[in-house]
């Protein structure tokens, strides 16, 4: 069986991310929890893990490049029989590659609501003009002599 290793998304923010090198090359044998690559997103480098056991059959987005979260970045066969078709598996998502960007921007759009629901949190006070502040801040208030 062929399984693809998709660029993950390594914070809330993250839209793309940027391979920095691959720790394996094509045919190498990769064991479950093994680094495979290291990808460089908007915050941090991280190393990313191979999910199955196998071989690294190919790499579709080489180092130094960039893909949309979700996207397939590589390819693990489970034999080595198994290569030569993940290879074929690859040439055809490398060409229809930018249709899976689409579901990329779906993150941001779900981010978008969030700042419509901040105005109803930062509701401070009551109608009655009394202002709800922490025992501590009422303290410093008072040190300072600010009302």
């Amino acid at each position: 069986m062929i399984h693809e290793v998709f660029m993950p998304a390594l914070s809330s923010t993250m839209t793309e991310g940027k391979i920095v090198s691959w720790s394996k090359s094509p045919g190498d044998k990769v064991e479950k929890g093994e680094t495979i690559l290291v990808v460089e997103s908007d915050k941090a480098d991280m190393d990313v893990e191979a999910f199955y056991e196998g071989y690294l059959a190919t790499i579709i987005v080489p180092a130094d490049e960039s893909a949309p979260v979700g996207n397939a970045i590589a390819l693990i066969a489970e034999t080595e029989a198994e290569i030569e078709a993940a290879k074929q598996q690859a040439a055809s998502l490398g060409s229809s590659g930018t249709p899976a960007a689409a579901p990329a921007p779906s993150p941001a759009a779900a981010a978008t609501p969030a700042p419509a629901a901040a105005p109803a949190a930062t509701n401070g006070s009551r109608p009655s003009g009394r202002v709800i502040v922490s025992p501590r801040a009422r303290k410093l208030a008072k040190s300072l002599k600010v009302d």
